[in-house]
């Protein structure tokens, strides 16, 4: 290929530098293309031209798929802030919150939803009563949801992979505890009989290791499990007047399983980050500064 020093760097638009850290993230043409709703052919010859510009091939075949070439590793959290700093040139400088008519799409399974949306719900009616939600369950991968902008923001307990476009900071952490009905079991049995007992597990989706059964096997101790459910939604009612034993996180015996006994989970156990992550096309947004700024206060 002939590269040509003299190309006119200001020929390189956001368009191009986009496409660049597309391809970067995923190490193809064909998905950055899908991505982007853009054509292969497209995509390819914007490649061309960025290389023709920055004098440097970027991308290199590497079997089935290509390869960032040192040029462009050097070049890609560059580009990434540039295209971040073009983006929040777009928005307006100022924030009127009581008149955003945002419909903010928000991804986070039960106990998340559970401890944060009634306050944020409350929050928006107040101060920005033309806003709304748009909630749904977090999928296992949800990066790709994030760049398809399915989601603004995933509440998640999963760890946020470690990508350009992807953001992330840690809400708040928690402890699993044994919650239980009072009426039917005392605190003092769940400590000193814990692995005899039932139990009740939330599951979500398939063949997904739980927490506490990780902890457990580490010691290597198996539960007896006599329930398992897709949420925490169901457990209080399922494990009313029973003896089944439900080793949920801490926050839930204020809500869902508020009146239930309770006690501390009998095996040292490390804390859970729930985190908080979102995609760089909102990073400089100040409507979505401003909801993740709430939220970090209302957690």
């Amino acid at each position: 290929m002939l590269y040509m020093p003299n190309f006119n760097i200001s020929k390189v638009d956001v368009k191009l530098l986009s496409i660049f850290c597309a391809v970067y993230e995923h190490c193809s043409i064909s998905t950055a293309a899908q991505r982007l709703s853009l054509s292969q052919p497209y995509v390819s010859h914007a490649l061309e031209r960025l290389r023709l510009a920055f004098n440097d091939p970027l991308f290199v075949r590497a079997g089935r798929s290509i390869a960032p070439t040192e040029r462009a590793h050097y070049l890609a959290p560059e580009i990434s802030t540039l295209v971040e700093k073009l983006i929040e040139l777009s928005e307006p400088s100022h924030l009127e919150i009581s008149e955003m008519s945002t419909c903010f799409s928000i991804s986070a399974n039960d106990f998340e939803r559970q401890l944060i949306i009634p306050k944020l719900l409350k929050t928006l009616l107040r101060d920005a009563p033309k806003a709304s939600l748009n909630l749904s369950n977090t999928k296992e991968q949800y990066v790709d949801s994030l760049r398809q902008r399915e989601y603004d923001l995933v509440i998640t307990p999963l760890k946020a992979p470690n990508h350009l476009d992807i953001y992330s900071k840690t809400l708040f952490t928690d402890l699993p505890r044994c919650l239980f009905d009072s009426n039917q079991i005392s605190a003092e049995e769940v400590t000193e009989n814990y692995i005899n007992l039932d139990h009740a597990a939330v599951q979500f989706g398939y063949n997904k290791a739980r927490i506490v059964d990780q902890i457990l096997k580490s010691q290597g101790i198996t539960r007896n499990i006599k329930l398992i459910t897709p949420s925490f939604e169901a457990l209080p009612s399922l494990i009313r007047d029973t003896r089944i034993i439900a080793t949920v996180p801490s926050r839930l015996q204020d809500s869902l399983f508020a009146g239930f006994g309770s006690t501390a989970f009998p095996f040292e156990s490390p804390e859970m980050a729930f985190n908080m992550v979102w995609h760089k096309a909102t990073h400089l947004s100040p409507t979505h500064q401003w909801l993740r700024s709430v939220i970090e206060e209302l957690v």
